[in-house]
């Protein structure tokens, strides 16, 4: 279920890019693209982390069997992300307005996004840790498809701003209201909420070191590099960051599971709960992001179209970026479920990431445009995701070696498949051939890690 749901948004949004695209060229993409990114990096200052907190804190009351502790928790965090969510939602107005020179009704769109965007974040969250994963895939879905339905109706109708995006910011106000924590009431005792405010505090900080990052990566390159380059940017990135909507879905639910799991004392269960996630992540996302990498010449080209052959360069950076960054998602929720130590590492690694990233920004951005934008944003997610990753495989003591020196190896493959095809500059057809080559060659390197999550599978 929670993949249905994350996969259906990611649809929304991907589906959302590729109808402004086509329709409007690079220009109106790259427009859109930094309005997307403006309203999450905003949402990110504390509503996103304010979902997170709910899953985590509401999944281990339920583990402790403690309903007065969950509705505690579920008012408090609704409290602060609402009085956040007004100013969040007006700074981001403010912001637009300096950045595009934006007209009050472009402002008030961007207002609308990030207020949408920002408690859809909170009560998706709220409801994975509440058990609540059907509900939420149920909304998910109905206001989804509303809001793709009113995009491609103001497409239609020519409207060619920033305010193509409000259908969505409604779709998502929708959601919110729907799975608000209405009536519910309580404080949470002194030691819970001191305890609920650091992890906020230190989720804020991570997760704009490391999800804002992402979303920071297009704003500068619109900066460095202008609005027409910054939509072949937001191109290549809108192919490169769908596929992370299964690791996206696997934290929702492994996120709680997890905690529920420490919370009643099982290690044995939460340790195995990360091994597991983190060899399925090691076949699954190796798989997805290999395909697209050997196939990415031909997806821009049917996808974009000949306006964007930039996008094709940049496409194969920005998958390697991603796949480094979803491949620690188990170990980082294994990290931030422990205790608040686990969170002040989680953030470290993140804004030390970021901080490379950005140097490297500094260093490239002015003199190779996108290309350096791209290099920075691997660059500082290879450091984001390693740092969690060799943290747990020491503590742990987890049998990772082989995992890793196979991951390594489809990784070569895949990029040795891409440089041949670049050489021999045939028919982007043939791209289909090497993918499955590609295939081919990683499925028999993984045999044993694709039978175990077979059997995973079909025992659920």
């Amino acid at each position: 279920m929670s993949v249905l749901g994350v996969s259906w948004q990611g649809v929304v949004r991907f589906v959302t890019n590729a109808l402004v695209g086509r329709i409007g060229g690079p220009a109106f993409l790259g427009a859109v693209g930094s309005a997307i990114s403006t309203a999450q990096v905003f949402a990110l200052a504390w509503p996103t982390s304010a979902g997170a907190a709910a899953s985590k804190f509401v999944a281990r009351a339920r583990g402790r069997s403690s309903p007065t502790e969950i509705a505690e928790v579920a008012a408090h965090l609704a409290r602060r992300t609402l009085a956040a969510t007004m100013l969040l939602s007006v700074a981001a107005a403010g912001f637009w307005v300096v950045l595009d020179h934006g007209d009050p009704v472009e402002a008030g769109s961007i207002m609308a996004l990030t207020a949408g965007y920002s408690g859809y974040s909170f009560t998706r969250g709220l409801q994975y840790g509440a058990g609540q994963v059907a509900r939420a895939t149920s909304w998910d879905l109905i206001t989804g498809l509303v809001g793709l339905v009113g995009v491609l109706l103001t497409l239609v109708s020519g409207v060619r701003g920033v305010q193509v995006l409000l259908p969505l910011a409604g779709a998502y106000l929708v959601f919110t209201a729907a799975n608000w924590p209405w009536g519910v009431t309580g404080r949470p005792e002194r030691r819970l909420r001191r305890e609920l405010d650091v992890f906020m505090l230190l989720g804020v900080a991570g997760t704009l070191a490391s999800a804002g990052f992402l979303q920071s990566s297009m704003l500068v390159a619109r900066a460095t590099s202008g609005v027409t380059n910054a939509g072949q940017y937001a191109a290549a990135l809108t192919l490169a960051t769908p596929a992370s909507m299964l690791a996206g879905s696997l934290s929702l639910v492994l996120f709680p599971s997890m905690a529920e799991a420490w919370g009643r004392g099982d290690r044995r269960g939460f340790m195995a709960q990360t091994d597991g996630a983190t060899r399925a992540l090691a076949f699954a996302m190796v798989t997805i992001f290999g395909t697209l990498l050997v196939c990415g010449d031909l997806i821009v080209s049917v996808l974009w179209g000949p306006r964007f052959t930039e996008a094709a360069n940049l496409l194969p950076i920005l998958l390697l970026a991603v796949l480094a960054n979803t491949l620690s998602v188990a170990c980082v929720n294994s990290i931030t479920t422990r205790s608040q130590r686990g969170m002040v590492i989680s953030t470290m690694s993140s804004v030390t990431g970021m901080a490379v990233g950005v140097l490297v920004w500094v260093a490239l951005a002015p003199r190779f445009g996108t290309t350096g934008v791209a290099v920075g944003y691997l660059c500082g997610t290879t450091i984001i995701g390693g740092i969690p990753i060799a943290i747990v495989w020491s503590r742990d003591g987890h049998h990772w070696g082989r995992v890793a020196t196979k991951v390594m190896l489809g990784i070569a493959i895949m990029l040795g498949l891409l440089t041949a095809e670049r050489a021999l500059d045939y028919n982007v057809w043939f791209d289909l051939g090497f993918a499955l080559g590609f295939l081919a060659l990683w499925l028999s390197l993984m045999r044993s890690e694709a039978a175990s999550v077979y059997q995973v599978i079909k025992r659920r």
